[in-house]
């Protein structure tokens, strides 16, 4: 039998299949309390356990898998109140970002964010919740990464694993998607503009509205 040779080094095979597992579980194709069965993903990724559990370790560190003894791991369940929770310390800590960014953006820095405007209007009038997602996230990343302050970037970059996901752009698509585009074009021309303190509030006040409301979540109308 011809054996299987395998190129990748263990640590990067353990990134891909970390990346791998936090990208469907942020696109939700694995769902929210989904067991994750190590010889299912051994099969997938043909490796062996090993690699398997040192990625499950990462996404167990970052929030996104939890494991129970003698039971497996699973996608984790966030709840409303940890979501919320997030999006206020994402508002802020992205806030500072774009204040320190201000100074140091390039006209190529806004000629991605001027074409990352235009794709999400199509994902928009498309209705590609997970289009959105990602393009979502790149956008915000064009100033974050801009900013210069590398434990301010590996900050957000852990949050935003576990925070970005179609359930809360699904939720963004039902109550606020006349401003899903808006709103990123005021961050645009706040950066534009100059002015640190602008900037970091535009970002914060478009974040914050994503904040969801338990009794909207359920359907329920609010009381005036």
């Amino acid at each position: 039998m011809r054996q299987k040779v395998h190129f990748k080094r263990p640590r990067l095979l353990v990134e891909e299949i970390s990346n791998s597992l936090r990208e469907a579980i942020a696109s939700g194709k694995l769902k929210q309390g989904e067991k994750l069965s190590e010889p299912r993903l051994q099969r997938i990724f043909e490796t062996s356990r090993s690699p398997i559990r040192e990625a499950l370790g990462v996404l167990e560190r970052e929030g996104l898998v939890i494991r129970i003894p003698r039971k497996g791991a699973y996608v984790s369940d966030i709840s409303l109140e940890e979501l919320n929770d997030t999006t206020v310390v994402v508002a802020s800590l992205e806030g500072l970002a774009a204040r320190l960014a201000v100074p140091l953006l390039t006209e190529w820095h806004f000629s991605q964010l001027d074409e990352l405007i235009k794709e999400m209007e199509e994902e928009v009038t498309g209705y590609s919740i997970n289009g959105y997602t990602i393009t979502h996230c790149r956008f915000h990343e064009v100033f974050v990464s801009a900013c210069g302050n590398k434990i301010l970037i590996d900050l957000i970059g852990n949050l935003r694993k576990r925070y970005v996901r179609p359930r809360v752009t699904s939720y963004y698509f039902m109550h606020d998607i006349e401003h899903a585009v808006s709103s990123h074009v005021k961050i645009i021309d706040a950066l534009r503009g100059g002015d640190p303190q602008e900037a970091e509030n535009a970002v914060k006040d478009h974040i914050l509205t994503a904040l969801i409301d338990e009794r909207a979540q359920r359907g329920e109308k609010q009381e005036k």
